[in-house]
């Protein structure tokens, strides 16, 4: 009987060691190959090599779209941005793996910088990668974004990246800054025709989205969210582009989460009265002509709003507008509405000032 007992534990320690010893062939094996493939690398990719898999190994790593543009690709970003706010609120660390980015637009840049100082005025790791396309590397670059990755950021009321830079300014606040706007507006006459000028319209869309952050942005409180506003100057374009975002709950979620003391109240049956509609891009047409507020409210239409700024352009006071609110995609100057699949929770406007914009001299 201790014979067969000691026979069968002598074949089970020979079963395990055997199951080791492949183990350690399959280890010594995979760890041949990956030495193999990283010298075969060069000193650019062995440093991202380093990054991803040493450096921010337990990092959550996101792809940024290869189209890095609200505008031009509207349901990539809005995919990256819902990745990204997922892992936030789960407190995940994240490396925005930025290299495979082809091209980028000035209208993106406030949302990569937004999401940057999120992440850490919250104490959340968040880093990122250089992209290989060297235009666009340029443009991230002078956005501040690299330069503020290694910086502290305390959970404050304001921010300002980038205040002496020549060309891409962004700011941070929750609260309405009229002195900002006529700063803002000095700087980009400048750039527009050379010399400083009166822009009503850019001053009156800068403070209607301000006040309407301030207003509307979180369900149930007001001042509660940032509006964020990026200012780009393109000196030998004679143009300048504004790219202005809060990360509320969007326009159709703020009207649907309306209390019974509120005028917009149950403002579907009101509308439903007057006006034939079936989706939010039915809805967001009426918005920005003034019917909804004066079909709920039954008062004159004065301006406020989207709306306004939808006069602005009307105006010729400003160009190129375009709304991304929810389910929503409007290129307000090209009358061009359609449905986005991936809903962004916020209010993302972008306009131009160019030298055939109506203006006053100061």
């Amino acid at each position: 009987m201790r014979k067969l007992h000691k026979a069968k534990y002598k074949k089970l320690h020979k079963k395990i060691s055997k199951k080791k010893h492949r183990r350690f062939l399959d280890f010594k094996k995979n760890k041949k190959n990956k030495r193999r493939t990283y010298l075969k690398l060069n000193k650019y990719q062995r440093e991202k090599y380093n990054q991803l898999h040493f450096k921010h190994k337990n990092y959550i790593k996101i792809n940024a779209p290869r189209i890095f543009s609200f505008i031009d690709n509207t349901e990539g970003v809005s995919k990256f941005i819902e990745k990204l706010s997922t892992h936030f609120e789960l407190r995940n660390k994240v490396f925005v793996v930025l290299d495979d980015i082809e091209v980028v637009k000035y209208d993106a840049i406030v949302v990569l910088l937004s999401i940057m100082i999120k992440f850490k005025s919250e104490n959340i790791d968040f880093n990122g990668s250089f992209p290989k396309d060297q235009n666009a590397k340029f443009i991230i670059t002078q956005s501040g974004f690299f330069e503020n990755l290694i910086k502290r950021f305390k959970n404050e009321d304001r921010y300002s990246i980038n205040p002496k830079a020549n060309n891409i300014h962004t700011h941070a606040w929750k609260d309405v800054d009229a002195e900002l706007g006529n700063e803002i507006i000095r700087e980009a006459t400048q750039t527009v025709w050379g010399e400083e000028r009166r822009c009503q319209g850019v001053q009156r869309a800068l403070l209607e989205l301000m006040q309407n952050t301030n207003n509307h942005s979180n369900i149930g409180t007001e001042g509660e969210k940032h509006w964020w506003l990026s200012v780009n100057h393109i000196e030998e374009e004679n143009k300048v582009c504004f790219s202005f975002v809060d990360f509320g709950v969007g326009v159709f979620m703020s009207l649907d989460n309306k209390t019974d003391k509120s005028k917009w109240f149950d403002w579907k049956p009101k509308l439903a009265k007057a006006f034939k509609f079936s989706t939010n891009l039915d809805v967001f047409r009426l918005i920005l002509e003034g019917k909804l507020h004066s079909t709920v409210t039954k008062k004159h239409f004065r301006g406020k709003g989207l709306p306004g700024i939808k006069e602005v352009l009307d105006r010729n006071q400003i160009s190129n507008l375009h709304i991304i609110t929810n389910d929503v995609f409007s290129n307000v100057s090209g009358n061009n509405y359609k449905n986005i699949k991936t809903n962004f929770s916020g209010t993302f406007v972008y306009w131009e000032l160019l030298k055939t914009n109506t203006n006053c001299y100061a």
